[in-house]
């Protein structure tokens, strides 16, 4: 708990003459991390205590307010009267209530507020103050709006999630007034951006930062929504996060996909803030939460896409994906003038493996040739299985000679890595290879249509063999 002395003044915040009636260390412990203004007067609506909230929204220091007469905060006097006369008095018994109140700040700006206001009595039933809570009620006002775009942004069928996560960022800027906005991803210690709006044009989708030097490594460790509207007032001003990069106000909430942290929704400025407001994070709830939703559709979306092209049994491109994959690499290879080599692999007496040790085996047989072929060969060539028991190997800037040179290492791995059905029981593989390389304005059809007759070739010539 943050408290220091100053000249007439006890503990932070107070007055000296409201101590005696209403505890300095109880509304200390109360309100000093209230994120809404509120100011405690005496009996005579003198304050005698404010919070840094209630700095921040009127624009005073507390040795300005302490000791002033509440009329100090109001726009008009003849509202600060007919509160007087209504609520702030000795003799009133009227039930705590949120009304709207024109307030005026130190510059002389007028802004309306939200107001929930009380006496405070002592143990014999009389008045020893008043208390007011105060909020500004533009953000009241404009909780419903945002929320309602919100709803319009989320139900578009037209927009991509992508963009809609885009414009989740901007709504929230504009209702927060901030400048910049970021959606991040965590890994490890990571902060890695992924969506961003920056107004100062200083940070782009990609940018990483150590997640301790950051803001939200206050909103991960405490797992739920963290802001503050004057960091220059408070703790965090020893953070990284002030100390080289300014922030000023801050508020983020976790993001959460299938149970687990993906990382921070989260929008922070280099000025001082208006407080948050109860709505405030409510909305950032809702944010986190919405944008939790799109993270988790893309994520299912890819790996049902991901499925829908891979080959169950041995984690391969289907086939499918695999002439999807060639028709591209031929685009290109037509484009460039680079050599593209294929290669189409069939696995030798596959049937007879069936037979002999049945299925299993056989599946067995499949998934460590797959295991034995993504081994060899560079980052950039591509293997599919298209068929039972038959591959297509593709070689981007290979030539015929280097696709012989893969065909033969491949079989000789083979002949090296026996299969085990049972225990103390093995087999080898091997496979024949047909080989062809694109030409220049070929079409996919006749490409394939070459390098299956080059396979039939090895085939009929006794198996165990590459042919062209």
């Amino acid at each position: 708990m943050k408290t220091y002395k100053k000249a007439g003044a006890g503990k932070r915040g107070f007055s000296e003459s409201g101590v005696n009636s209403i505890s300095p260390l109880l509304l200390t412990e109360i309100f000093d991390n209230f994120s809404e203004a509120v100011i405690v007067a005496d009996a005579s609506r003198r304050m005698v205590y404010v919070n840094s909230a209630a700095e921040v929204l009127f624009g005073y220091s507390v040795d300005e307010l302490l000791g002033k007469e509440t009329r100090l905060l109001y726009a008009d006097e003849s509202e600060y009267s007919e509160q007087g006369r209504k609520r702030y008095n000795a003799a009133s018994n009227l039930a705590t209530k949120t009304y709207r109140v024109a307030y005026r700040r130190a510059s002389g700006e007028r802004f309306l507020g939200l107001t929930t206001g009380a006496a405070m009595r002592s143990k014999t039933g009389g008045v020893a103050g008043f208390i007011g809570i105060v909020r500004p009620a533009r953000n009241a006002d404009n909780s419903l709006e945002t929320l309602q775009k919100v709803h319009t942004i989320t139900s578009d069928v037209i927009l991509s999630d992508n963009h809609k996560i885009a414009s989740l960022l901007r709504l929230g800027l504009r209702h927060f007034g901030f400048e910049i906005a970021i959606l991040s991803r965590v890994v490890g210690n990571d902060y890695i951006v992924e969506y961003c709006v920056d107004g100062r044009n200083e940070l782009k989708p990609g940018t990483r930062f150590d997640v301790s030097g950051t803001c939200c490594e206050y909103t991960l460790d405490a797992q739920k929504t963290e802001g503050w509207c004057c960091a220059g007032k408070g703790d965090i001003r020893r953070h990284p996060c002030y100390q080289t990069m300014q922030i000023e106000s801050y508020i983020g909430s976790p993001v959460w996909v299938n149970g687990e942290a993906y990382g921070t929704l989260n929008f922070a400025s280099c000025s001082p803030a208006e407080p948050f407001s109860r709505d405030d994070y409510i909305l950032m709830g809702l944010l986190s939460d919405t944008v939790s939703y799109f993270l988790y559709k893309q994520i299912f979306e890819e790996e049902i896409l991901a499925l829908a092209r891979t080959d169950e049994l041995t984690g391969l491109p289907n086939r499918r994906a695999t002439w999807e994959r060639l028709n591209d690499l031929m685009e290109i290879s037509n484009r460039s003038g680079f050599h593209l080599t294929v290669l189409s692999v069939d696995l030798d007496y596959f049937k007879q493996i069936n037979d002999q040790w049945g299925h299993a085996v056989g599946d067995m047989a499949l998934g460590a040739f797959a295991r034995i072929a993504g081994e060899l060969g560079r980052k950039t060539d591509f293997c599919g299985r298209v068929g039972g028991e038959e591959f297509l190997f593709v070689f981007p800037g290979a030539t015929l000679d280097d696709g012989w040179e893969f065909g033969d290492q491949l079989r000789r791995e083979l002949r090296l890595t026996p299969v085990e059905p049972v225990k103390g029981e093995f087999f080898t593989l091997s496979v024949s290879v047909g080989i062809a390389m694109h030409e220049s304005g070929e079409s996919l059809a006749n490409l394939l249509a070459r390098v299956d007759a080059a396979l039939y070739r090895a085939k009929q010539g006794g198996r165990d063999r590459i042919c062209q």
